[in-house]
């Protein structure tokens, strides 16, 4: 989740190096945080972290829809544009019935009247869902 947030720039090298030291209790500290904090830069940081995990996959579906719905909630996408990257932009693998209720509240763009609160009725409950996936995720980076 960590080389995620940093690739996709939602953390500057600053706050992953001030998060880093947040980690450090009278205890210690773990060694892979340790290391982290002693990077110079975040591409040493994403690289320290694919080489220490393995990590070069994306994340799972439902986070990639949680950010979607993150970022309509938060009025940094519209509601047909969180709804297309999920259904065109991603082409997540959803459920059948979720997906279709995202077709269905697509489809009300472009000739109804009312379209957004149609779509809305349709898109609300998946993003009810789905954005409280992403925002406990990246929490723990206090982003």
């Amino acid at each position: 989740m960590l080389s995620y947030v940093l690739k996709n720039n939602f953390m500057s090298y600053e706050q992953a190096i001030a998060w880093a030291y947040a980690q450090y209790t009278d205890q210690g500290i773990d060694p892979f945080i340790e290391k982290l904090s002693l990077a110079s830069d975040v591409a040493e940081m994403i690289e320290f972290i694919s080489n220490t995990y393995q990590v070069y996959g994306e994340p799972s579906n439902e986070f990639l829809a949680g950010e979607a719905a993150k970022a309509y909630s938060e009025e940094k996408l519209s509601l047909y544009a969180a709804i297309s990257r999920i259904l065109f932009d991603l082409d997540l693998e959803l459920p059948e019935e979720e997906r279709q209720e995202l077709y269905i509240a697509e489809d009300y763009f472009g000739w109804h009247d009312s379209a957004e609160s149609q779509a809305l009725v349709h898109a609300m409950p998946l993003f009810d869902k789905y954005r409280p996936i992403y925002e406990r995720a990246v929490a723990k980076f206090s982003i």
